[in-house]
C-alpha cells in the first residue's frame, strides 16, 4: 500500500471584483398566485444589464392554462382576456433561455421568480440553473435602516420611476436601478478596502 500523500492547502482572501462584461438578467414575473407547484406564470419581463447599462429587454404575456383569480386581476391588471391568445410557457422556453445566456438571474425576492421559472422548465423536463442575486437582500445589506424593502417602497425612497407596478417589465426595469445601486456600493467597498490595505 502506497504511503498517503499530504497536501497542504491554504485559503487565500477573495476580493469581489465587478466584472463590467458580466450580464445580469433582471427578471420579474406575474402569476395566478403564490405557489409555484400549483399556480402559473401570466407574464415575464426581463432586462439585460451590462456594466450598469441596459442592453436588451425581453417580455411576454403567457397563457397560464387556468383562470386568473379576481384579486390577482385587481393587483396586476392582467385579465383572462389578455392572456387567452398568449403563448404557453413551452412556446417561449427556448427564447427565454437564449436571452438568459450566461447571465446572473436577478430579481426582487429572487427565490419567488426563480422558483416559478425553474418549475416551468421542470415541467418540460429541462434544467434551469443560473447563479442568483436578490435585489431585496442586497438592498437590506448595503442600504440598511428602511422600514420596508418592498419594491414600491424602495422606488419611492430612491426616486425610481415605477409607473405600472405589478406589471412584469415595469417592475424589472425598476429592479435594474436597485441592482445598479447595489453594484456601485459593492464597487465602492472594494475600492475603500484596497485603499486601506
Amino acid at each position: 500500500m502506497a504511503p498517503a500523500t499530504i497536501i497542504v492547502a491554504e485559503i487565500g482572501r477573495v476580493d469581489y471584483r465587478f466584472d463590467p462584461e458580466q450580464d445580469y438578467v433582471v427578471v420579474d414575473i406575474e402569476t395566478t398566485g403564490a405557489w409555484s407547484n400549483g399556480d402559473r406564470i401570466t407574464e415575464i419581463g426581463a432586462v439585460k444589464v451590462r456594466n450598469h447599462k441596459v442592453v436588451d429587454e425581453w417580455h411576454t404575456l403567457l397563457n397560464p392554462q387556468r383562470p386568473i383569480p379576481a384579486k390577482i386581476v385587481q393587483l396586476t391588471g392582467i385579465t383572462n382576456e389578455m392572456v387567452r391568445d398568449a403563448p404557453v410557457f413551452a412556446n417561449v422556453a427556448e427564447s427565454f433561455m437564449e436571452f438568459m445566456g450566461d447571465g446572473i438571474f436577478v430579481a426582487h425576492n429572487v427565490n419567488f421568480d426563480y422558483g416559478f421559472i425553474a418549475y416551468e422548465y421542470e415541467r418540460l423536463e429541462r434544467r434551469f440553473r443560473f447563479p442568483k442575486l436578490c435585489t431585496c437582500a442586497g438592498m437590506r445589506r448595503r442600504y440598511p435602516g428602511h422600514k420596508s424593502y418592498g419594491l414600491g417602497k424602495l422606488c419611492e425612497i430612491y426616486g425610481i420611476e415605477l409607473e405600472n407596478h405589478h406589471r412584469a417589465l415595469c417592475d424589472a426595469r425598476a429592479s435594474v436601478h436597485l441592482l445598479n445601486l447595489i453594484n456601485r456600493k459593492r464597487h465602492e467597498e472594494v475600492a475603500q478596502a484596497a485603499e486601506a490595505a
